[in-house]
């Protein structure tokens, strides 16, 4: 029979990584394959813990095994919280998510010793100026008439070259979070690679929004007109930035459209790859639309949605896509340059990403 290693580790520590990282006993007990009062024990230094254990919970918190023996324990930096809910427990994944996002913009800091370039003079016009004056900024013309995909692709792409800002999605699994963004030396853009392009491009942009305000968010991102002033604010500039009034003003015109039901909305939602929430919150504050309309629509886009998610099944994916968006084009991108340059390893590109080596390979090498 093989005989179990023991590791001795400080209690506390194991105690506060847990809560760090957002894990309750009961789902650490689970990973560990026993029993919520062991890890109790655990935490209290009654019962030793093996090896092989320690392993797991290294993997589950996704960390070196070093940090256990760490004299101090990691802090995040708290990134402010505009969730709907703040007094609900964050989900794990979204911790594991931040850790991921500040790892990956201190990577991105070390690789070219560049920072993001945040235009700030630009952070006490109000929403709608922000909105024109910041797509001057980043030159470049409204894009309209594509799939949503394609144009989160472009917006995400010229981001990323013109404030060296990485976008990353993640799988967030949180009801009360769509997307984060970090503010520091390097800014970084997180979101949810669960939502549909169309939810991704508008959350894009609050976070963006956030960003050009000085600080970083981890928001729900409700388009509600009771949100906070500040995600009010970010809302409106989103709005602006994707369906600018004046010119959809020109597309409700030239279509000659004076009653907006499911089809007109739909259209318009087409036009400018935003969901079709989006395009009746523009209408009822451009005063197309009253309140009483947008709250039926809202009623009917929410039973709508929640039938969609019944029928949903299960959909093949395309894991090169997948583990490039997690990554982000820019962050790739210098590290095939440094790859190229013998600065960095396969090895490091694996351990960096968190991929299997068939896809850095053809991340760096392709």
């Amino acid at each position: 029979m093989k005989k179990r290693m023991f590791v001795e580790i400080k209690p506390e520590l194991l105690r506060n990584l847990r809560e760090i990282f957002g894990f309750s006993k009961e789902q650490v007990a689970k990973k560990l394959q026993t029993s919520q009062t062991k890890i109790e024990q655990i935490e209290k230094g009654e019962l030793p813990l093996t090896l092989s254990q320690l392993k797991k919970l290294a993997k589950l918190y996704r960390v070196s095994l070093a940090l256990f023996f760490s004299e101090s324990l990691p802090k995040l930096p708290t990134v402010p919280d505009y969730r709907l809910n703040r007094e609900r427990k964050l989900n794990p994944e979204v911790f594991i998510a931040q850790k991921k996002a500040y790892y990956l913009a201190r990577e991105l800091y070390s690789l070219t010793e560049r920072t993001s370039t945040i235009p700030y003079h630009l952070h006490q016009l109000d929403a709608i100026q922000l909105a024109k004056s910041f797509r001057k900024i980043l030159d470049i013309e409204l894009i309209k008439n594509k799939p949503a995909k394609e144009i989160l692709q472009k917006y995400k792409s010229c981001i990323e070259e013109k404030m060296f800002v990485p976008v990353i999605e993640h799988p967030l699994k949180a009801e009360d979070v769509r997307a984060f963004s970090i503010h520091g030396d390097v800014c970084i853009i997180v979101l949810n690679e669960e939502d549909a392009p169309e939810v991704k491009l508008f959350s894009l942009f609050h976070e963006v929004a956030h960003l050009l305000k000085k600080t970083g968010a981890l928001c729900s991102i409700d388009l509600e007109i009771e949100s906070t002033e500040v995600e009010t604010f970010c809302n409106h500039f989103a709005a602006e930035f994707l369906v600018p009034a004046d010119d959809l003003r020109e597309e409700i015109s030239k279509r000659k459209l004076e009653h907006f039901d499911q089809a007109a909305v739909s259209e318009l939602a087409g036009v400018y790859g935003v969901s079709k929430q989006v395009i009746m919150l523009r209408l009822l504050w451009l005063n197309y639309i009253s309140r009483e309309t947008y709250a039926e629509f809202k009623r009917r886009y929410e039973q709508l949605e929640k039938a969609a998610e019944h029928k949903k099944g299960f959909a093949r994916r395309n894991w090169t896509e997948v583990f490039f968006n997690r990554a982000g084009g820019l962050i790739i991108t210098e590290m095939k340059k440094a790859y190229k340059r013998g600065d960095i390893t396969l090895s490091d590109v694996i351990s960096s990403l968190e991929i299997k080596a068939k896809y850095a390979e053809k991340f760096v090498e392709g």
